[in-house]
């Protein structure tokens, strides 16, 4: 039922609920106190993130004092198209539709035998559910806030995803922005003003479950066609540029998880590649002293 009235700041309307939701669904957070019925400082911070996407608000606004009658139906409207888009958890095959533009134009393939590893990634933006807002995105595989798992380039194509680990490796983009270090917001990446400032995202079961099986499915794959995938890495170990990437909490979710459950390797404590950092010790206990 649509809003009738404002909803202002300690309002416990039955409908606050649904709003938080709906932000949750649409990949804002809520981290303290997730969809409880109460409309606080956390759902209106999501709520102006979410009116500052829409352009409903400028980034130099103050934050909402209360959810307005203009401003639900904009994230009901979101949410709807959200759900219409496709049942939570599919595969999406949109190698097809890619313009492939983000191909090594000096080595374009790679052989079965030589795919060695996976590389995971944070998009550090928010691409959203809709398959072909990935198609601008040099990668393998996009997985979507709701679990949904997008083929974007064949897993025998060199594209260009993370510098010099692109020849030998599968690329795995999970969409959002998360901190370098979970619980230390001051480790996310944030963009230029006038953007608004940021808060870390988390990581939804489904997301993480979807990632999970991205890497099952490519190790098979690989597998069946005479190859054998050894390493898991993150991006950080290929570039200086990309400290937080994927981040503490998809590295020790999907990164530390492959390793325990197909016994892969990152290559190791003091690894890395070109310009690349290798895993600090706050993503991985076992590598003390490497700095963040």
């Amino acid at each position: 039922m649509p809003l009738s009235s404002a909803l202002k700041k300690g309002s416990q309307d039955p409908y606050v609920k649904t709003i938080q939701q709906h932000l949750l669904a649409l990949g804002y957070v809520l981290p303290r106190f997730g969809a409880d019925g109460a409309l606080g400082d956390e759902t209106l911070r999501a709520y102006g993130e979410f009116l500052v996407l829409e352009k409903m608000q400028a980034p130099t606004d103050e934050q909402p004092k209360s959810i307005s009658v203009a401003g639900a139906a904009a994230v009901e409207r979101a949410f709807a198209a959200l759900a219409a888009v496709a049942p939570v958890g599919k595969f999406f095959d949109e190698r097809n539709k890619h313009p492939h533009d983000g191909r090594s134009k000096s080595q374009p393939n790679m052989k079965w035998k030589d795919v060695k590893a996976i590389v995971l990634h944070q998009t550090a933006s928010q691409l959203g559910e809709k398959p072909e807002r990935w198609h601008s995105v040099p990668i393998h595989f996009g997985i979507s806030r709701l679990g949904k798992t997008i083929q974007l380039y064949d897993l025998t194509e060199v594209c260009n995803h993370a510098g010099a680990f692109n020849r030998w490796t599968i690329g795995i983009e999970i969409d959002g922005w998360f901190s370098g270090i979970d619980g230390q917001p001051n480790t996310l990446w944030q963009p230029k003003p006038p953007a608004p400032k940021r808060t870390p995202m988390t990581l939804p079961a489904a997301q993480m479950d979807a990632a999970r099986a991205c890497v099952k499915l490519i190790i098979d794959t690989v597998a069946a066609n005479g190859g054998k995938i050894t390493h898991i890495h993150p991006h950080r170990q290929s570039s200086k540029d990309r400290q937080s990437d994927p981040g503490s909490l998809i590295w020790q979710q999907v990164g530390i998880w492959a390793q325990d459950e197909f016994g892969l390797s990152d290559g190791g404590k003091t690894y890395s590649i070109d310009t690349g950092r290798p895993i600090p010790q706050a993503w991985d206990p076992r590598y003390t002293g490497n700095k963040y």
